[in-house]
């Protein structure tokens, strides 16, 4: 049975660039190597059609992706010199987390070893994003009534703004963002539910916050799909995440989330998204740990 979604296709050439592409390739090699999955576990994704990418993003802006017709504008808009592994990695992301999510409504828990691009917009790049794959599933799923009501549980350090935007409106999904208010983006969007934390964050106050509104969330909206965006960026050795999270408090971030959900009979897609750690294994080993708790799912 396949238990997780990955492709080489994710591991773009950004030299110099904070955000590694191979800490998603280099998660995969060390579960593997301490036995959490094999090579014939892994699912290989498709890419996206158009009107799967049209659901999230304007004809402009799909054209400009299948056609690599950008602007300097647009790269620096993205934060990243877009070239065309860049995009081909963008869009098999999103073709990852389509594939996860159809294992979890198959398994009750879908793995992208990747994904989780929350700052692309419907008409832009932004954040080192360029396709929203969380809102690409989401409109997906409802668009073809395989769900009523979507969640997306955001534990990024950074607010899913593009997420948020895209979905906004749609009162069949809901938005929910946990994240450091005091930095990127500096303008944030209105989610269903934002909670901005303090820079300096630890593993008690969070985790308690996080107990306290995760649970009540999920009794209040009862969602038939939930889609987990993972953020490794939440650990105090991390570069732009700001707050102090540990090794154990992270993993014990994850086992809650999918806990509740798994409680509740609540399908999961779980995305890796940002990690940018001082020290590369340390971003490897969330990102890693992340995926064992889902497989323990």
């Amino acid at each position: 049975m396949k238990k997780i979604v990955f492709s080489k296709a994710y591991t773009a050439r950004l030299p110099g660039h904070v955000f590694r592409a191979d800490k998603f390739e280099a998660a995969l090699r060390l579960l593997v190597k301490e036995g959490a999955v094999s090579r014939g576990e892994v699912l290989a994704p498709a890419l996206p059609s158009r009107q799967d990418l049209l659901l999230a993003h304007t004809p402009g802006w799909v054209k400009k992706n299948l056609e690599f017709n950008f602007s300097k504008e647009d790269s620096s808009a993205a934060e990243l010199k877009i070239t065309r592994q860049v995009v081909r990695a963008h869009l098999m992301n999103a073709g990852g987390t389509l594939a996860a999510a159809e294992l979890a409504l198959k398994n009750g828990v879908g793995i992208n070893c990747g994904g989780g691009s929350h700052h692309a917009f419907r008409d832009r790049g932004a954040g080192f994003c360029l396709i929203n794959d969380i809102a690409l599933v989401v409109k997906k799923l409802l668009k073809e009534r395989r769900i009523k009501r979507a969640l997306v549980i955001d534990l990024d350090a950074h607010q899913g703004d593009g997420t948020a935007a895209i979905l906004k409106g749609e009162r069949r999904a809901f938005t929910f963002s946990m994240h450091n208010q005091e930095i990127y983006p500096e303008r944030k969007e209105r989610s269903s539910l934002d909670i901005g934390l303090k820079p300096g964050t630890g593993d008690r106050t969070y985790l308690a916050v996080l107990r306290a509104e995760l649970p009540r969330l999920l009794d209040r909206f009862r969602p038939d799909f939930s889609l987990y965006v993972a953020g490794a960026d939440v650990y105090r050795g991390d570069l732009l995440g700001g707050f102090k999270l540990t090794l154990g408090g992270i993993k014990k971030r994850d086992a809650f989330v999918l806990a509740e959900c798994r409680r509740r009979g609540v399908p999961v897609t779980v995305t890796l998204s940002g990690g940018y750690a001082k020290k590369f294994a340390d971003t490897v080993r969330i990102h890693a740990d992340t995926v064992k708790a889902a497989l323990n799912c």
